[in-house]
């Protein structure tokens, strides 16, 4: 097998695993679990993992000597914004509809390089995001009798998503990717803490079964993507990011018998389009993490 299509089979891998972890996420915040009580429970374990990945406390301290650290910290609090934004948005609509916009993140930050990056900005790239806002109006029908104000959660979570990707593609070639993990995982946790004592109440033995499940299948999420780009590079694996969002739509429909609707799929399919042309002769965009 070549090293690009086991990259391929791991990115798809993770991919497949952050969609059930999605699940499982929805099924434990309607299941009466509070939000930040999540947060902090999953950025617990993410936390351990990144100080053991770094290699103990003194690894740790040494990771934490970033060439920029005020935007490490910025760029972990974006992680914990989007997540926070989109995980909500799971209770408030289908996973798939959720999706849908949060697949936008690439073309916003599409955008945002070209205003902050100073980017080249070509024609095909006017196209991706005039699909992409195509396919948001095929989601949103703002034809329809009023707007939909749940749906800007999962659109402020894909911005937060862009803005991150974008802070990521700023530190990759000046910090290691322990740095990375280690101040996404300690930062996040000290945000989501104070929510987390704020809202946490007694959980059931299932409840916190599904919190352990949830928070090893983030952590096995991240390996199998860091492993992904150990064999293959992040131009051939983004289009496969895109898997996502047909597993997240199936195993919402085998699991919670959500059924997408004829607008979320048309309009997800012109999104994922929007973003597979962003490619053309694109640098590479991080990964998601965390």
């Amino acid at each position: 097998m070549q090293r690009s299509t086991l990259g391929i089979l791991l990115c798809m891998g993770s991919m497949l695993s952050f969609a059930v972890q999605d699940i499982i996420t929805k099924i434990i915040l309607t299941g009466g679990i509070p939000l930040g009580q999540l947060l902090t429970v999953r950025y617990a374990s993410f936390a351990l993992f990144a100080v053991i990945a770094a290699g103990g406390v003194a690894g740790t301290l040494q990771a934490l000597r970033s060439s920029a650290p005020k935007m490490q910290i910025g760029r972990a609090s974006l992680s914990m914004l989007e997540i926070a934004l989109i995980n909500f948005s799971f209770v408030l609509m289908p996973i798939a509809k959720a999706h849908s916009i949060v697949a936008l993140f690439p073309l916003i930050a599409l955008v945002m390089a070209w205003f902050i990056l100073k980017e080249q900005f070509k024609p095909a790239h006017l196209v991706a995001v005039l699909l992409g806002f195509a396919g948001t109006l095929f989601i949103v029908r703002p034809t329809d009798a009023g707007f939909d104000t749940d749906l800007l959660y999962p659109l402020a979570g894909a911005t937060a998503l862009a803005s991150y990707a974008i802070a990521s593609k700023y530190l990759s070639a000046r910090d290691k990717m322990r740095t990375h993990l280690v101040y996404l995982g300690l930062v996040g946790f000290l945000i989501a803490l104070p929510f987390g004592i704020a809202n946490w109440q007694s959980a059931s033995l299932q409840q916190w079964g599904l919190l352990a499940l949830v928070s090893l299948m983030n952590i096995a999420s991240q390996l199998l993507f860091i492993r992904a780009m150990d064999f293959a590079d992040a131009a051939t694996l983004q289009p496969f990011n895109y898997t996502l969002l047909l597993f997240a739509t199936l195993a919402a429909l085998l699991i919670l018998q959500e059924v997408p609707s004829s607008h979320t799929l048309i309009g997800g399919a012109l999104i994922v389009v929007g973003g597979l042309i962003t490619m053309i002769k694109r640098p590479k965009v991080a990964g998601k993490l965390a």
